[in-house]
């Protein structure tokens, strides 16, 4: 079982790594392809969304199996680090910044956020959220090197 259970831990930490930087990719392509940034960004929204949540699980996951793996000897794992300040960072950018970027949004209506007033801010909390996701995506490399 514990064999299965270690298995299964670096299987979700590939799928969520590989989620985090496939989602750069599909950003890029969204913005290219669909004419309305709305849309695009509505759909890139959802589908971080799910990465975000999945990110959560996977994360939760690797703690509790690395506390019943390790027990305390895991605070001097370095891979518990990485997912904890993993975790943190996606739970500050989904839960924190992202909410300051849908109230810019709101406050903007009628307008699309980025033709008015607040435009300035909505784009230093984007950049803020993701240089968040970018470092989210680099420890998730270091999390695979370590995990397995």
């Amino acid at each position: 079982m514990e064999n299965f259970l270690n298995k299964l831990s670096v299987v979700l930490t590939a799928l969520w790594v590989g989620g985090l930087w496939t989602m750069l990719m599909v950003t890029s392509v969204l913005f290219m392809k669909i004419p309305s940034n709305y849309i695009a960004g509505a759909i890139a929204g959802d589908m971080f969304a799910f990465v975000n949540y999945f990110g959560i699980f996977v994360s939760l996951y690797l703690i509790f199996f690395g506390c019943r793996r390790s027990g305390i000897r895991l605070l001097k794992e370095s891979y518990f680090w990485i997912v904890l300040v993993m975790l943190v960072v996606v739970i500050v950018n989904y839960f924190g910044i992202n909410s300051v970027l849908e109230a810019l949004k709101i406050e903007a209506l009628p307008k699309e956020v980025m033709e008015s007033v607040f435009s300035d801010r909505y784009r230093t909390w984007h950049g803020i959220a993701s240089i968040a996701y970018l470092l989210e995506c680099v420890l998730g490399i270091f999390l695979v090197l370590k995990i397995r």
